[in-house]
């Protein structure tokens, strides 16, 4: 069996740090305790901790993601290849039994093995909204389902380590980067179902519903906003151009391409730039671009001549129903294909 190694960041915590550092030392787990900068005040909970525990700190809060990759560091530098390593919250809410089992699953089956929670009516309701919205991004982004995008409780073999600590973020969005990363890279994600426990309502989380679903959901949100930007664009060309009196038979189709080509440029320049912020050299990114556009150019073209000249529908509502349509489609293989993340090595 491998080494099995609990990682645990801890920012400000109580009496619950003791009891599940106890008991998984008492299970034969290594434990390694990462004070993320808490105040001094709770340095009384960390002296308290046995000596067998590898205990790391700063004094600055740097947030969940750098503590994780903090951590992770330490573990790759300081411990055997044949381990497991699993990551648990601080205040008390993944029970050992629960990492022995995911720990379990992962040393068997590889990959990445996720501790998820069911959220019903007992659920807090700002946990409840989190996960939601941190679901439906997920399922947005990667056509993958995943019922608890983040939970803390997870397990990984150690040759993952070196690829998690690469991974970019460093406060809650950090454990979503890191999913999707895996699908990215087709790295096995299972989950096992495991108990979920709220404490006190869950008042003592130092997530914030609103702030980290922002940096969780932020990816989408400014490719939302970038093909806003383009759709704009490419509707005040069209609709400047529609204006022009042209007997020529195709001059709609000429129109909507033209304005497609104007509108293709700023999405493509505000997309590599500022939303995915590709590791692509320049040209490479726009000969994948190039095809892409070509393609949904292809397909906004035909649909919009079917509804139109076809259907009898409006111009200008055709050109926003095959927009929306369009959006979706584009979103998809940019994601996954034209800005792709590179693997770390």
């Amino acid at each position: 069996m491998k080494k099995r190694i609990a990682l645990i960041p801890s920012y400000e915590p109580d009496e619950a740090l003791l009891k599940v550092v106890d008991e998984l030392l008492e299970n034969g787990f290594a434990v390694v305790v990462v004070n993320d900068g808490s105040n001094s005040s709770f340095d009384s909970y960390f002296n308290q901790l046995p000596k067998a525990v590898h205990y790391l700190s700063y004094e600055v809060n740097q947030g969940k993601g750098f503590a994780l990759k903090h951590g992770f560091s330490y573990i790759k530098e300081h411990f055997d290849t044949n381990s497991i390593v699993v990551t648990l919250d601080s205040d008390g809410q993944h029970k050992v039994s629960d990492a022995i089992r995911i720990c379990d699953v992962c040393e068997e089956e590889g990959g990445i093995v996720l501790g998820s929670r069911y959220f019903g009516k007992g659920t807090p309701r700002k946990s409840r909204f989190g996960n939601f919205m941190a679901r439906m991004s997920f399922l947005i982004s990667t056509r993958h389902k995943i019922y608890d995008t983040q939970t803390g409780l997870r397990a990984f073999d150690y040759s993952l380590l070196e690829r998690l600590i690469g991974i970019k973020g460093n406060r809650y969005e950090y454990e979503m980067n890191v999913l999707l990363d895996a699908v990215r890279n087709k790295i096995p994600l299972k989950e096992e179902r495991i108990e979920t426990i709220y404490i006190d309502n869950n008042a003592k989380t130092h997530y914030n519903a609103f702030k980290d679903t922002f940096r969780i959901f932020k990816e989408v949100i400014k490719f939302s906003i970038s093909s806003l930007i383009g759709f704009l664009v490419d509707f005040l060309a069209f609709t400047l151009l529609t204006l022009i009196k042209c007997d020529w038979a195709y001059w709609l189709i000429a129109c909507n391409i033209i304005a497609r080509v104007i509108s293709a440029s700023v999405n493509f320049t505000i997309n590599y730039k500022l939303v995915f912020r590709s590791e692509d050299k320049v040209w490479k990114a726009v000969l994948k671009y190039a095809v892409l556009a070509i393609f949904i150019l292809g397909c906004n073209t035909l649909l919009l001549w079917l509804l139109v000249d076809k259907a009898g529908m409006n111009k200008y509502l055709a050109k926003v129903l095959v927009e929306i349509t369009m959006f979706i489609t584009s979103w998809l293989i940019q994601r996954l294909f034209v800005f792709r993340k590179k693997k770390n090595t």
